[in-house]
């Protein structure tokens, strides 16, 4: 009988593991992020839609005899800021990722990684955060400063932690919508004009546009059982203190309810679209 070979010995643990590659992932994109710091400000002003409602309601709530809807200037400037804010850290392009990878065969040498391309396309996300953050954070400071007297942003530290816990929780949300859009370009030629047409609609029905208590009663009953104000408005009401604790904790139930929803819905539809994609040949 040959001698028995001995095991080679364990490379640490699963977790160490996956925290090294976390942090090779998180290095090599932020290095790639940090290298268009200029185009980034570019996209930060394309998304500026909550910028100009403000200076839209604000003239509104002047010309109407001070307020619209129970909102006064302050208000209305508090809001749109913080829902500039959401908006800007919630932004997700893996849909034109993966939409690019897919039809032209990019993907298949992300499959012979040994990693789900799911993890590289989220830490490329993660790290444009950590560069573009702070510079919207800046630029939210300079707004407070031209912002009509009384504009208070946040009512203190408890409601930026629980403005944190709620736009991780949006942004995970954001993120998996736009990644199963990507996921239809198995079977499309263009997951992207779905993904255009979402933004549009998400614009609107997040609260970029208005607060949520300016739609119509029956509107915004429809709107509340969609992800959309879960992104946008309900970050951005957290975060300037205009929301009850109680509900609170409800607006974090639903996030988490929704990012399950999506992680499953996901991963279904990923493992149909890897059949599909390897029926071809790619």
């Amino acid at each position: 009988l040959l001698p028995r070979t001995p095991a080679p010995p364990a490379r640490g643990t699963l977790l160490s593991r996956s925290f090294r590659k976390a942090k090779t992932l998180f290095d090599a994109w932020l290095a790639n992020m940090t290298a268009y710091r200029a185009e980034l400000i570019i996209w930060m002003l394309a998304g500026a839609v909550p910028l100009i409602m403000m200076a839209v309601w604000i003239g509104k709530a002047q010309a109407g005899g001070g307020s619209v809807g129970g909102l006064d200037a302050p208000a209305f400037a508090a809001y749109f800021l913080a829902a500039w804010l959401a908006q800007q850290s919630t932004v997700a392009w893996v849909a034109w990722e993966l939409d690019m990878d897919i039809r032209q065969g990019n993907l298949s040498s992300k499959l012979l990684r040994p990693i789900d391309p799911f993890w590289e396309y989220l830490m490329q996300h993660v790290t444009e955060r950590c560069v573009r953050v702070p510079l919207v954070v800046g630029l939210v400071l300079i707004g407070l400063l031209v912002a009509p007297a009384g504009t208070v942003l946040t009512t203190g530290l408890e409601a930026v932690l629980m403005f944190i816990l709620g736009i991780t929780l949006a942004f995970l949300i954001r993120f998996l919508i736009s990644y199963i859009i990507g996921i239809l370009a198995f079977w499309t030629e263009q997951a992207t004009a779905f993904d255009e047409s979402y933004y549009v609609l998400a614009t609107f029905l997040a609260g970029g546009f208005a607060p949520l208590e300016l739609f119509p009663a029956a509107v915004r009953n429809v709107v509340e059982w969609t992800p959309f104000p879960y992104i946008v408005y309900y970050p951005a009401k957290i975060l300037t203190g205009q929301l009850p604790a109680s509900d609170i904790a409800r607006v974090f139930a639903v996030q988490l309810a929704w990012v399950l929803a999506l992680v499953v819905l996901r991963q279904v539809m990923w493992r149909i679209g890897l059949k599909k994609y390897g029926a071809v040949g790619a």
